[in-house]
């Protein structure tokens, strides 16, 4: 009998593998396609100063270092107006005469900078930053496969769901040399922990869970606080909706309060840029003028002003709120109360943008609404194909955590 147990494992463990490699294969020439977008990177600034932090990890001096990612982004742009048939105009990329204060906010954010600089003293500084962000990305679609599998039962469910985040709005800022690769991939990761937790994997799930978070802390501590209070506001509701594994929703909304207070004082003791910051550089144009008095009542101000503008814009181009409310109403369906984690996560981008109301950021911070439209959308997607109406009938039992059947719409079990 052990031996026939043995020999199962192994069959489910080659099949388990299968899949992620399918996975990998998937998200590796999607990102590839979209990279090739003529747009590159030259929506974005950030990605020369990110750049700047590796070359310095990888132990080159600040000067050079900025020279050199000053270069790049130069040299991108040029590639970049050369495929949109125009001729190229950036001679010098502006990196000198810039305020501290504002290349302190990247320095408070060392994590992918860091994780980037293996590759950059290997590669060089370019394709370096491109194969770094390959690989977060390509952790973010196994960690949505998952997440997403775990969510529905459904294998193919989390291979849609991986798929479609290069295939939607979030492929283009993923393979940008940019955070949000890396971020997507801790918001899945904190998901995919929290669900764990709550369907009795507590040490599995919380070590996910902590993980996750102290990398999207590393990464841009605004996206920390936002999925910490994600999973403080999620673990609540799942309280109230009287979750079967109280003690792990008690652990997960602890753990989400004590990374909230833990990073309050890490930035007060460090005296990292925070919120005031953020709201100087914004009014102040990268503090090229002087600071403004009152930080919070101006941040009113835009948002009263900036809210209505932008949803007036919106008007026209629904899909993006259509997509949300189509992913509320299935993730209820199928999860239940834990659909709030998914939910909430995807509503962080409005609490991003009420920090820094810009209309040019609005589809870049508004990336998180994405991750739960994926996951309805990959479970409907698997629904189709399958042609079948329940996962019982679609997939065999998953080994390990996974759920062996999707509750029904309601119900607690699978929260």
């Amino acid at each position: 009998m052990d031996r026939v147990e043995k020999d199962g494992r192994r069959r489910r463990g080659v099949v388990e593998s299968a899949w992620v490699l399918l996975v990998v294969v998937i998200a590796s020439l999607l990102f590839l396609a979209r990279y090739e977008d003529p747009r590159r990177i030259s929506s974005s600034g950030d990605s020369m100063w990110y750049m700047r932090q590796a070359l310095i990890f990888a132990g080159k001096s600040p000067d050079e270092a900025r020279i050199t990612a000053a270069r790049q982004v130069c040299r991108d742009i040029n590639r970049s107006q050369r495929d949109h048939g125009a001729r190229p105009s950036c001679t010098e990329y502006q990196s000198t005469g810039i305020s501290p204060r504002y290349v302190a906010i990247f320095d408070s954010r060392p994590g992918y900078p860091l994780f980037a600089a293996p590759f950059v003293a290997v590669l060089g500084p370019w394709t370096g930053m491109v194969a770094a962000t390959m690989l977060l990305a390509i952790a973010a679609a196994v960690l949505a496969y998952l997440a997403v599998w775990l969510a529905t039962g459904l294998r193919l469910a989390g291979v849609f769901a991986a798929g479609l985040l290069f295939v939607l709005p979030p492929g283009f800022w993923m393979t940008r040399l940019l955070t949000e690769s890396g971020v997507v991939a801790g918001y899945l990761a904190v998901i995919l922990g929290a669900m764990l937790a709550w369907r009795g994997r507590i040490r599995l799930g919380l070590s996910i869970v902590t993980v996750a978070l102290v990398w999207l802390f590393a990464v841009r501590s605004a996206s920390g606080m936002a999925i910490a209070l994600t999973l403080l506001g999620a673990s609540v509701v799942a309280l109230l909706m009287r979750l079967p594994q109280r003690r792990a929703a008690l652990l997960t909304g602890g753990v989400g309060l004590l990374a909230v207070v833990l990073w309050q004082i890490v930035s007060s003791v460090l005296r990292l840029p925070g919120l005031n910051d953020t709201i100087q550089d914004f009014a102040t144009r990268h503090f090229s003028r002087p600071d403004i008095a009152d930080p919070i009542g101006w941040l009113v101000e835009k948002n009263i002003a900036y809210w209505p503008e932008q949803l007036a814009d919106e008007i026209p181009y629904p899909e993006a709120a259509v997509a949300l409310v189509f992913a509320a109403v299935v993730l209820v369906r199928i999860m239940g109360s834990a659909a709030a984690l998914w939910i909430f996560t995807g509503l962080t981008g409005v609490a991003m943008l009420v920090a820094h109301p810009v209309a040019t950021e609005y589809d870049r911070l508004m990336l998180p609404l994405w991750i739960p439209v994926t996951c309805a959308l990959g479970y409907a997607a698997a629904l189709a194909v399958s042609r079948v109406r329940t996962p019982d009938v679609a997939e065999p039992e998953p080994a390990g955590p996974m759920p062996a059947r999707v509750a029904p719409a309601g119900s607690a079990a699978v929260s």
